[in-house]
């Protein structure tokens, strides 16, 4: 592992710190940086010191608890060495410590680098703001966040002579690339995600816990990547750092603290109960709680690692306060997390919770996609008196987690005592059941457990809601199946019924795009998705929101719109998000999109960590579809299929993989294959035929597509037959290929590459751009030369797609260092002669460079370069 304490490659500092070092080298005054503890104040400081250590004479002063209590406490050191007693002159004090340090600074400016700025004593404030005001000095204070207002160097800020830098949490995305940092590897995005929020996007506590969950083994690498193998433990250096914030506290803030961290957060009123007003004025005072919201509350402040305090803390203190305050507090005026929180802390003193408050606590954690706590929690109460609505917490928990097996063991169980009059649970029970079984080889028909729903219905019937869930499984059981044709029928006025929840109205409506877009009908589809609104808006929650998510990237992909699938999984991966994709995060929904798009190495890249972690977690059964895209990509390494491993039928899967599934692997098995062209686009057509009857024509519109990329005309004309079912951008441009290629007409060739490019389809976009290039190859008129240019050009530009996805240090790694000189000279410098001259090589040498850099990365000319240098 790579040093921990490094802050040469600040994370998600760096445009930061580039713009504040050009300021300051440009006679900037200085800036006040100010951030929550734990954020990375500190190391942004120091990195800042060190950038300018050419330009500047550095002095770095710090505040403390004990030198605020002393007049001039942090300037001490620099005081000592003026003669004495010029403390007593204010002014003296400026003059002389203005003429130190310029005589130290030997002609170089001098730059304060101030931590704990907050901590300052008034007295050194005053003499910084003076200096500063003078032009003698510039200053970079790092501070607290909520810096009291009125102090002497927030008032520069005001002024503004001094710039304000407010350092921010990292996101998720920021948190895998510093683990990554760190580990010299890979890491899964489950992992990363976890570290997020355990070390509530501090670098100083992720840098802490990274190290030691590699200790613990609760991190491990695995084939040459970094997943979570289990839940995280925050022992070691992280739970020392705890202790060193908890011992600047007396006795009774400690406990209070420790109370606040086992149970997320109280009451106003219960905490009054506890500690009078005042110690919660101070505490608040020094950011360790926060007061607010409903009620109001109080909780511990972002930063504090209230996670880490709670699981760091000796198990007989947690069983003291527990039975401390156990008394004064009351589970159902509890807040969802709090009431969380202070179940895992009852059952961790071996206690057993309430049967209510079990239930309570164990269906927040499964909204919360916390599969593993609402497990446990559902399995405190004793069986015999497990009633109905907990063994539904029971089963969403089991179902979440992948053990179908036991979910079904369990709902047997207790089939025999359901109530079907208690409809909130009895619904949802039959309704989990029902898709349980469905997954399940050999476990049973489904069909008699939904038909139990409408034969228990009651004489006033069921609420919408409930009405509406049954036709959502129902149409999900029949989609999963490849049956667009026997979706529920109730499902376009469900869409439509205002009585439903949000939640609910959203899932309806993207089952219904999803449906849209497997019969064929893309256009229809992509207008529903696309009337949802923002992704991050959307109003599901943590357990929903896999089944939404996943559906609409798939209606992407089967509409063959990957842009827009791409821009989908953009906007949660740009907010640190990343929704999971049959329960294996992030990186198999990326590699899918990769693969799609024919860019190898980014599938390669996101299928390490994806396969790495499935290796350990793959609830959904993912693996099959997994290995399948990575024999995929060794093919188009050039590999054999011994070389690539398994064939993919030889990955069996544990649970019935639902229909796309099912087309996936069939369709990446038959390209990833040894196959003859004409074998290979035989048996595409026959998957086509056989989609096609059953009523999914993407699906068979996917297969013909593939085959109509080798040539083949009887692919074409089928794509042309196939037409009348099929609507949308990319059904209407592999009609424009499919004609093209069967009139060899290079100018209907050329339109569908450039339509096809925009929707991110590289491969199709190549090989029509390749066969009207073929075609016009012998041309003389101009008219065909430029046609033939414009069908190279699009050529040229789905490779770089391809095969320069990854950005520009992957796009120069394959250049030699000359190349990659050479390259970044020719978008930089007017004339081949200029560059030339610089080299000391002939004009002619370095065209001949040239024509060998635009060959390695698929470009005609220096404005197309650039583009990919961009």
């Amino acid at each position: 592992m790579k040093n921990a304490s490094n802050v040469a490659d600040l994370v998600g500092r760096a445009a930061t710190l580039d713009k504040l070092c050009e300021s300051l080298t440009a006679g900037g005054a200085g800036a006040i940086i100010l951030g929550r503890a734990g954020v990375g104040k500190t190391a942004f400081l120091r990195a800042a010191a060190d950038r300018l250590q050419a330009d500047f004479h550095i002095v770095y002063l710090r505040g403390s608890a004990i030198s605020a209590q002393t007049p001039y406490g942090a300037l001490s050191v620099l005081i000592s060495e003026l003669p004495e007693s010029v403390a007593d002159n204010p002014l003296r004090l400026l003059q002389e410590l203005s003429r130190s340090l310029a005589a130290k600074a030997r002609g170089l400016r001098v730059l304060l680098a101030v931590d704990n700025a907050d901590r300052l004593d008034r007295s050194t404030c005053m003499v910084l703001s003076q200096l500063l005001r003078r032009g003698s000095i510039a200053v970079l204070a790092a501070a607290s966040l909520r810096w009291e207002a009125g102090d002497e160097l927030l008032d520069l800020w005001s002024e503004g002579l001094l710039e304000r830098l407010e350092l921010e949490a990292l996101s998720e995305r920021q948190t895998r690339d510093l683990m990554q940092q760190m580990l010299g590897g890979t890491v899964s995005s489950l992992a990363a995600g976890t570290m997020w929020r355990e070390g509530e996007g501090s670098p100083r506590y992720i840098r802490l816990m990274t190290g030691q969950q590699v200790l613990s083994g609760t991190l491990m690498n695995r084939g040459g990547v970094w997943v979570r193998t289990a839940p995280f433990i925050p022992t070691g250096d992280i739970s020392e750092v705890v202790d060193t914030v908890l011992d600047r506290l007396d006795a009774r803030e400690r406990r209070f603290v420790e109370i606040l961290a086992l149970c997320a957060g109280m009451p106003m009123a219960t905490a009054l109960g506890l500690v009078p007003s005042s110690v919660i004025d101070l505490l608040e005072e020094q950011q360790v709680i926060e007061v607010g919201g409903r009620g109001p509350r109080v909780a511990l402040a972002a930063g504090t690692g209230a996670s880490i305090i709670a699981e760091s803390m000796a198990p007989g203190r947690k069983r003291h306060l527990w039975e401390e305050v156990s008394s004064l507090m009351d589970p159902a005026a509890m807040e969802p997390a709090e009431l969380v929180s202070y179940v895992s802390w009852t059952m961790a003193c071996g206690e057993l919770p309430a049967p209510d408050d079990a239930r309570r606590a164990a269906y927040e954690a499964n909204n919360n996609a916390d599969g593993r706590s609402a497990l446990r929690f559902a399995r405190a109460v004793p069986s015999d008196v497990r009633g109905q609505e907990l063994v539904l917490e029971e089963l969403r928990a089991l179902y979440a987690l992948g053990d179908l097996e036991e979910a079904v063991r369990v709902f047997q169980g207790i089939e025999q005592r359901l109530d079907p009059a208690r409809r909130s649970s009895y619904v949802p029970l039959l309704l989990l059941h029902a898709r349980a079984l469905s997954r399940l080889p050999g476990a049973g028909d489904p069909a008699p457990v939904l038909a139990a729903i409408e034969a228990t219905r009651p004489e006033a019937g069921d609420t919408a809601d409930h009405v509406a869930a049954a036709a959502l499984v129902k149409a999900s059981l029949a989609a999963d199946r490849g049956n667009p044709g026997g979706v529920h029928p109730e499902l376009a006025q469900l869409a439509a019924d205002r009585r439903l929840s949000p939640s609910t109205r959203i899932q309806v409506r993207v089952l219904q795009a999803n449906t849209l877009a497997l019969s064929g009908q893309l256009h229809e589809a992509l207008e529903i998705v696309e009337g949802l609104g923002a992704p991050l808006k959307y109003p599901v929650t943590a357990r929903s929101s896999e089944e939404v998510c996943t559906r609409i990237f798939d209606t992407y992909l089967l509409a063959g719109e990957l842009e827009r699938a791409a821009e989908f999984v953009r906007a949660f991966d740009e907010a640190g998000i990343r929704p999971s994709y049959h329960g294996s995060a992030g990186e198999l929904a990326q590699a899918l999109l990769a693969v799609w798009k024919g860019q190898r190495a980014a599938a390669a890249e996101a299928l390490a960590g994806g396969v790495g972690q499935l290796a350990v977690h793959d609830p959904r059964d993912m693996m099959p579809l997994a290995r399948t895209l990575t024999a995929w990509i060794h093919r188009q390494q050039g590999q054999n299929s011994a070389e690539a491993g398994e064939p993919a039928e030889s990955h069996r899967p544990n649970f019935l993989p639902d229909s796309f599934r099912r087309f996936q692997i069939s369709y990446f098995s038959i390209l990833a294959g040894d196959l003859e062209r004409e074998t290979c686009c035989r048996l595409l057509r026959t998957e086509a035929i056989q989609s096609e009857g059953e009523g999914n024509t993407a699906y068979a519109l996917h297969f013909l597509a593939a085959a109509l990329r080798f040539g083949d005309r009887e692919a074409a004309a089928a794509i042309l037959r196939l037409h009348r079912d099929t609507h949308g951008r990319f059904g209407t441009l592999l009609r424009e290929y499919a004609a093209g290629l069967l009139q060899a007409d290079p100018d209907r060739l050329t339109a569908a590459a450039r339509g096809l490019g925009g929707l991110g389809q590289h491969q199709l976009c190549l090989a029509a751009a390749r066969t009207a290039a073929e075609l016009l190859s012998a041309g003389t008129a101009e008219e065909d030369r430029r046609l033939a240019r414009t069908a190279r050009d699009l050529a040229n530009s789905s490779l770089r797609r391809m095969e320069h996805a990854g950005g520009q240090r992957e796009t120069l790694a394959e250049l030699s260092e000359f190349e990659a000189d050479l390259a970044h000279r020719a978008v930089t410098m007017a004339t081949t002669s200029q560059i030339a001259r610089e080299l000391n090589l002939s004009p002619r040498t370095i065209e001949w460079h040239l024509g060998k850099i635009f060959a390695k990365l698929h470009v005609s000319g220096r404005a197309e370069l650039a583009e990919v240098l961009a």
